[in-house]
């Protein structure tokens, strides 16, 4: 496998020198992606991820979800926590969260798994501004997007609820010496985001200049920002977009993907067992949204969404620390 390894970076290394000004023009694509959309709809769960994964937050969240986490989805209650910064922040924060709660809590590395797989997506204040305001110049098409996954997330949490049972060993906890302060760790993390994705933007470029039109069809799989753009850049349908944006955000393309496998690494999770579960979130989440299409157009959104992701993230990360706060108020008076 190491020399596996080894051999696809000499080769990626390769394609980089050959390559230079295809390499920069995606890169600075993605990364002008990242500036607009990604980073400001995440940043805002990364800086509070500590306090949204404290021991008061799984109190917190227990007393509120614990139940129906319980008896729907076979995860324990101080899961609740997790899955909703996941829900909310998307890939990696939703992998960082689910570890970080299943090591303190002591699930073990199957109710992890299973916890990390209904935590992993895109932050619906990325749907919504980054995608729907931004690409396809309505944030209500957003909104659709952002609710076919919360539909997705849950039916994987559903159908998952009896797997990997014999996975029993507990899970293992992070380096501490590679735990940062919040802001500092919050940025760092962010930037590592931007830093796969102008990997990604790149090769995807590349491949796109060496194979043609043929090759902007992979850019969905790679990364989903840079392929979201080319889907609503397609001459087809509005309902067409929607439904191929729907099933390239559920399977959160190799890039999201990889970064949700580097947060959940050394806790037996299997790469191609993921990807391929992963791929069949993609497949429900276009399925989603074939039905949601169906239904009333949703009504207007608030200008601020409209215009700042930044902003829609930030209130939605301090709206998931209130219960919090308030145990903590509690747990002192």
């Amino acid at each position: 496998m190491r020399k596996l390894k080894f051999i696809a970076a000499l080769a990626l290394a390769a394609l980089l020198l050959a390559k230079p000004q295809a390499a920069a023009t995606g890169a600075a694509r993605a990364m002008a992606q990242w500036a607009e959309a990604v980073a400001p709809s995440v940043f805002p769960f990364l800086a509070l991820l500590p306090l949204l994964t404290s021991p008061e937050a799984c109190a917190a969240y227990r007393a509120l979800f614990g139940r129906a986490t319980e008896a729907l989805m076979g995860l324990p209650g101080a899961a609740a926590s997790a899955l909703a910064v996941g829900m909310a922040a998307g890939t990696p924060a939703g992998a960082v969260a689910a570890r970080r709660v299943a090591a303190r809590s002591g699930m073990n590395r199957g109710q992890l798994q299973r916890l990390a797989l209904a935590s992993a997506g895109f932050s619906p204040a990325f749907l919504v501004g980054g995608v729907g305001a931004g690409l396809l110049g309505d944030p209500a098409l957003g909104w659709r997007l952002a609710i076919a996954q919360l539909l997705t997330q849950l039916t994987l949490a559903l159908l998952l609820r009896r797997a990997w049972t014999r996975r029993t060993d507990p899970v293992p906890a992070a380096d501490p010496a590679r735990e940062d302060p919040p802001v500092r760790g919050a940025v760092l993390t962010a930037l590592t985001i931007g830093g796969y994705m102008a990997l990604f933007g790149a090769f995807g470029e590349i491949l796109r200049q060496g194979l043609g039109g043929a090759a902007l069809a992979l850019l969905p799989l790679l990364d989903v920002p840079t392929g979201a753009a080319w889907i609503a850049a397609l001459p087809i349908y509005m309902e067409a977009k929607l439904i191929l944006l729907a099933g390239a955000c559920g399977f959160g393309g190799l890039c999201a993907n990889l970064q949700a496998m580097a947060a959940l690494r050394g806790c037996g999770v299997r790469v191609g067992e993921w990807l391929a579960l992963r791929w069949v979130a993609g497949l429900v989440c276009a399925g989603w949204m074939a039905l949601l299409l169906r239904l009333r157009r949703p009504g207007p959104l608030p200008d601020m969404v409209r215009a700042n992701p930044l902003a829609a993230a930030g209130l939605c990360a301090c709206a998931l620390a209130v219960p919090v706060l308030v145990k903590i108020q509690k747990s002192n008076s």
